[in-house]
């Protein structure tokens, strides 16, 4: 009975240990980070909302960029602009400067990025205080992105009319074929069906990144006029004739002409309406493509197009 009073009476004593204790934690985290020394109150316009915000707002920051040197410009709401009050900016968890406020609430500066993303916050300070902070990311990559052409080989000989350009790329980048852009899947991977005069034919790929980083590459390849064989003939079988919405379908794609399988032919596929993308039979004259199966239910054509003829098969795209 006398450790159980003992107990009762030590608790309120520990209590108020821990609740000093953590009160002296605080109080070190914020001497030791500017941005969390206080929360200042605003003095709002006559009639204004409470909900008016304060934070600097700085002009429009790239997501990405390939300058280590970023100049930041930017305003603070004219009603927040006060005597007394400046800007500070801090990268990546450091004060890189804090100037006094222009009457005007404009503000300027220039901070030297790291490679990868860089956390920047703008505050508006009051004396040791935050009034309001905006906070942005900006990712300094200065690397250019990797391209491979797969397809034509350079020195090559294509059909005039209707030749792929295939191959890969860093995620993300923007890829342009002779100054037509072209999409790109989301592992990096593209191709396109162009057409090119009959000679010497020379192709520029380049490829984009998000910072604004190039890579060019260049081939030439010989564009010929190819004579259409009569009696090809295209066959398209799917791996299974009825799918879900969405779900991922492979067609299996054969061109065979009067002497035998038709090897190196471009062909398109669409879906109904919708072009999915180019593909090149192998030796045994087989090309494969997959696909996802239309959102909207009901019957549907696969098409696809190669050597001047064309081959279907039906899709039934059923949610049951």
């Amino acid at each position: 009975m006398a450790l159980a009073v003992a107990a009762l009476i030590a608790l309120p004593r520990a209590a108020a240990a821990v609740g000093s204790g953590f009160e002296q934690l605080v109080t070190q985290v914020q001497s030791a980070i500017p941005l969390l020394q206080g929360r200042g109150s605003i003095e709002l316009p006559a009639g204004g909302s409470s909900s008016v915000g304060a934070a600097p707002i700085a002009d429009t920051l790239p997501a990405y960029t390939r300058d280590p040197q970023l100049k930041i410009t930017g305003k603070v709401p004219s009603f927040a602009v006060q005597e007394g009050r400046s800007l500070q900016v801090v990268l990546n968890g450091a004060v890189v400067t804090t100037t006094p406020l222009d009457p005007s609430g404009a503000f300027n500066a220039t901070v030297a990025l790291k490679d990868g993303a860089n956390s920047i916050a703008l505050a508006l300070i009051a004396d040791r205080d935050v009034v309001a902070a905006s906070s942005y990311t900006v990712v300094l990559d200065r690397t250019p992105p990797t391209v491979t052409v797969t397809q034509p080989a350079p020195g090559s000989t294509v059909d005039a009319r209707n030749f792929v350009v295939a191959g890969t790329t860093e995620p993300g980048s923007t890829i342009t074929v002779n100054d037509r852009i072209v999409v790109i899947a989301p592992d990096g991977g593209f191709t396109d069906s162009f057409a090119a005069p009959p000679g010497s034919f020379p192709i520029t790929v380049v490829a984009r990144d998000r910072a604004g980083n190039e890579t060019t590459q260049k081939l030439t390849v010989t564009a010929q006029q190819v004579t259409q064989t009569i009696g090809v003939t295209v066959t398209v079988t799917l791996d299974k004739p009825t799918v879900k919405p969405g779900q991922g379908v492979l067609a299996t794609i054969y061109v065979v002409g009067v002497t035998g399988p038709r090897p190196g032919v471009p062909i398109t596929l669409s879906v109904g309406v919708v072009p999915i993308g180019t593909a090149v039979t192998d030796g045994t004259g087989t090309a494969r493509m997959g696909f996802a199966a239309p959102s909207t239910e009901g019957d549907v054509s696969v098409v696809v197009l190669g050597a001047g003829s064309s081959g279907r098969a039906s899709l039934t795209v059923s949610a049951r």
